[in-house]
């Protein structure tokens, strides 16, 4: 039996609607609609569940990320808890303070320079320098090796070189020291460099090498200076290395007073040239100049495995 409703009350099918996003190329949406009917989004209704579970699950996600990173960050931390031994090693090895070598510019070959040939004798280098640039040093047969070697035996121990001492190295070469001081005296400095006068400076040896580690201490140590630029910073040169070196007041000063603390002498020469005066008419002048320096030996720049000749 079959009963027949009235239009009224027929309800019309109607077609089955599947959304695809509006960003879906036609192809991938024609790829979709060929799924399985079980994958396939079916209603308006259940899409928005679907996008907010995801949101819910990745909110959750980056929740827990934050929470492990700030875990990480707690064990770091400076007095947190204890970390894996090996986590600890990295932590102290990046932390661990470095000291800064000593900033000095331009480190240059200079044939002029006299490199010392034992680590005692820096002082009877520097005092050749000296002696080439402002007395007798040029005019003698001797090279500047035998120069060496006959002033290091004359005049000292062996063991480096006092401020008696180099004067009166100097004074053999022709020079004459006129003013001296136990620290960097910068005005004394520039006015002699200014009439060409020259410097002979006791320094910790760490304190003038670029190639020192940070923190090193090195030994008492005679330079020479014997210029300026227009930067300001003084042309050093060590017979240490065998090289020249350009240094600002502040690290030159620092260089003095370091050797001074650590090693009980420092201080600075001024010299000039002698005009032709006996070696005996200056040793007396010269030495008085230098008497209240520390009679202390300049006795070597840091150990070094090829250095020409060392301090003293």
């Amino acid at each position: 039996m079959s009963v027949t409703l009235p239009p009224s009350l027929q309800r019309p099918v109607q077609p089955r609607v599947e959304v695809t996003p509006s960003n879906q190329k036609p192809q991938a949406a024609a790829q979709q609609a060929e799924l399985p009917q079980a994958k396939v989004v079916t209603s308006v209704e259940t899409a928005p569940t679907a996008v907010q579970t995801e949101q819910a699950t990745d909110a959750f996600a980056a929740q827990e990320a934050l929470q492990q990173l700030s875990g990480w960050a707690s064990r770091f931390a400076s007095g947190a808890g204890s970390a894996p031994e090996s986590d600890a090693l990295r932590v102290g090895q990046a932390c661990a303070p470095q000291e800064a070598a000593p900033e000095i510019g331009d480190w240059e070959d200079d044939a002029s320079v006299v490199q010392q040939t034992n680590e005692k004798n820096c002082g009877a280098a520097v005092a050749v320098m000296l002696g080439n640039e402002k007395g007798t040093g040029k005019t003698q047969g001797a090279s500047d090796t035998e120069k060496m070697d006959a002033l290091d035996s004359r005049f000292t121990d062996g063991d480096g070189t006092t401020p008696i001492e180099l004067s009166n190295m100097l004074a053999n070469q022709g020079v004459k020291v006129t003013e001296s001081s136990s620290k960097l005296d910068k005005g004394v400095l520039d006015s002699a460099l200014g009439r060409d006068g020259k410097a002979a400076v006791l320094v910790d040896s760490a304190k003038v090498d670029p190639k020192a580690k940070g923190g090193e201490k090195g030994q008492a140590h005679w330079v020479t200076v014997e210029g300026k630029d227009d930067q300001g910073r003084y042309k050093v040169k060590d017979p240490s290395t065998g090289k020249s070196v350009k240094m600002d007041a502040d690290k030159l000063s620092d260089a003095v007073d370091t050797s001074l603390r650590e090693h009980k002498t420092g201080g600075m020469v001024i010299v000039e040239g002698a005009n032709g005066a006996s070696e005996s008419d200056i040793v007396g002048e010269s030495n008085a100049k230098v008497a209240s320096l520390a009679n202390e030996e300049g006795g070597g720049s840091r150990a070094m495995a090829n250095f020409g000749r060392e301090s003293s």
